[in-house]
């Protein structure tokens, strides 16, 4: 009896406090039923076989798609631009490993951690940005992380993880391309939506940031990556959007105004803001840059947007950037927060989406 009560206990701890993900913590309840079942026959004979069928149910829904759904979607890709089934292993290890939840293990670590045992873990991220994140986690700044997926739950949507794909890419020597299609909320199949090309930079192309994406107002989104997690973008992964990913769109039966394409570029996706303005600036209408530098300064057709915060060493040269662009002639709108970090996007999700709306369309 106290083994069975010392178990329950802990399986609920693990539910409410460890675990991330609804799949894991439906499954310590699933457990925590299993261990009290002859408690829960006595009392309830009937009931045990529809509790335990529930929650199997439940948590087969809270697995990552596979046949996908909702507003926000994972669509791979193959050389042609045709879309092909989710590669098998990639949705194995997705539904093993959810990006929440490693995403959920690796604030704890970041938080709890000494910088000894971190630096092996997390030696390509960076000490600033893992100071920045365990600052955060004490100043209860963390659940900012967690309320996007929470966001692509409401909507039905748990498309799964790129960077699993991405991880592989890199060290399998696999092949795998995907991209993320957000809907509009209301979304309508006869009109012709703006399309927004985001690119998010180093450690990939998260789902996380579909569930921010999403407050984007009357629009397609797109998320696209890299092959490999260093979000660093070239020429020819530009270059994609026209050749590959906007003829999928149209393929697929969305209706694109091609005279409203923007494109988008966070952190390490800076890169790719960058060969849009240098090589494709007549081709959107906005080319914007968060939490990262601008590294072209010339005259532009496209409207360029900046973001960033005084405390993050990446975005602390936009102010000056923006004025040099001024002076060539281009039109720049410019949100600066002199107390912000290299999370922006997330702590002040309201003020920056508020800030795109009104600038991008």
């Amino acid at each position: 009896m106290m083994m069975r009560r010392t178990i329950t206990i802990l399986l609920v701890i693990f539910a409410v406090l460890v675990f991330a993900t609804w799949q894991y913590r439906l499954l310590c309840l699933l457990l925590a039923v299993i261990v009290n079942r002859q408690w829960i026959r006595k009392r309830w004979r009937r009931a045990y076989p529809a509790i335990v069928g529930g929650l199997a149910v439940a948590i087969f829904i809270a697995v990552p798609n596979y046949f996908q759904r909702g507003r926000t979607q994972l669509v791979y890709l193959d050389h042609q631009g045709e879309r092909v089934c989710t590669p098998l292993p990639v949705y194995l290890v997705n539904a093993v490993l959810p990006e929440e939840e490693l995403m959920n293990a690796a604030l704890k670590a970041s938080a709890v951690l000494p910088p000894a045992l971190l630096s092996p873990l997390f030696k390509n991220l960076g000490g600033r940005f893992i100071r920045d994140a365990k600052h955060d986690f004490w100043g209860g700044k963390a659940l900012s992380f967690y309320m996007p997926y929470n966001r692509l739950s409401v909507q039905g949507s748990n498309p799964g993880s790129f960077v699993i794909a991405q991880v592989m890419n890199e060290m399998l020597g696999t092949d795998y391309e995907g991209i993320y299609v957000t809907k509009p909320r209301h979304y309508d199949s006869s009109k012709s939506y703006p399309v927004v090309f985001f690119a998010h930079g180093f450690l990939g192309s998260w789902e996380l940031y579909h569930g921010l994406l999403s407050r984007l107002e009357d629009c397609l989104v797109v998320g696209i990556g890299t092959r490999d997690l260093s979000g660093v973008f070239s020429y020819e992964s530009i270059k994609r959007i026209f050749t590959k990913y906007l003829p999928y769109l149209e393929s697929s039966g969305f209706h694109v105004d091609k005279n409203s394409l923007h494109l988008m570029g966070l952190s390490n996706g800076g890169t790719a803001a960058d060969v849009g303005l240098r090589h494709f600036s007549s081709q959107f209408k906005t080319i914007s840059y968060i939490s990262t530098s601008c590294n072209v300064i010339k005259s532009s057709r496209a409207k360029v947007i900046m973001i960033g915060g005084g405390k993050d060493n990446s975005a602390m040269g936009l102010p000056s950037a923006a004025q040099r662009l001024r002076k060539q002639g281009t039109k720049v709108a410019l949100l600066f927060d002199r107390d912000a970090n290299h999370y922006m996007m997330l702590y002040e999700a309201e003020q920056v989406f508020e800030f795109l709306n009104r600038e991008m369309f």
